[in-house]
């Protein structure tokens, strides 16, 4: 890229319904908050109404928080103290489901590997019932959005 390059205009153009909008600004090396406004202009410009605008930001924005919500409240799965065994077991599991099909006759009359696993269980209920309430937080912030 040559230094020439950053002093030439970036022009943004939309067309909808025979509205032709174009935004020059006399730089390449724009930020984005220049690109926002010029994005805003266009909106504008193809006779969107300001607070349409506002409120698409504003929407926007809301959905970034509850991604950000749902990241956080999200359980994470706490490997310390588990045994290689666990361990072993948990990746045996992941790769083929709990149905018991994938093991050996010797694995099975092992004893222990007979037994479900007390710690997937409960985290398999932390897991859903989660789901259930992050669910309820989407429905709930979709009906005061209406």
């Amino acid at each position: 890229m040559n230094i020439k390059d950053f002093v030439k205009p970036t022009i943004i153009t939309a067309q909808q319904y025979g509205t032709k909008v174009t935004v020059e600004i006399d730089h390449s090396d724009t930020s984005l908050d220049e690109l926002f406004d010029a994005f805003q202009t266009i909106c504008i410009g193809l006779g969107y109404h300001q607070s349409t605008w506002d409120s698409q930001i504003k929407d926007m924005a809301d959905e970034l928080r509850e991604e950000e919500l749902e990241k956080d409240e999200h359980p994470h799965f706490d490997w310390e103290g588990y045994t290689d065994e666990d361990e072993m077991r948990m990746d045996i599991i992941g790769q083929n489901g709990n149905d018991g099909l994938h093991y050996n006759e010797e694995e099975l009359d092992m004893g222990e590997w007979d037994k479900p696993n007390n710690i997937l269980i409960d985290a398999k209920k932390q897991y859903e019932e989660q789901v259930k309430e992050t669910t309820k937080k989407k429905k709930a912030v979709k009906k005061s959005k209406k």
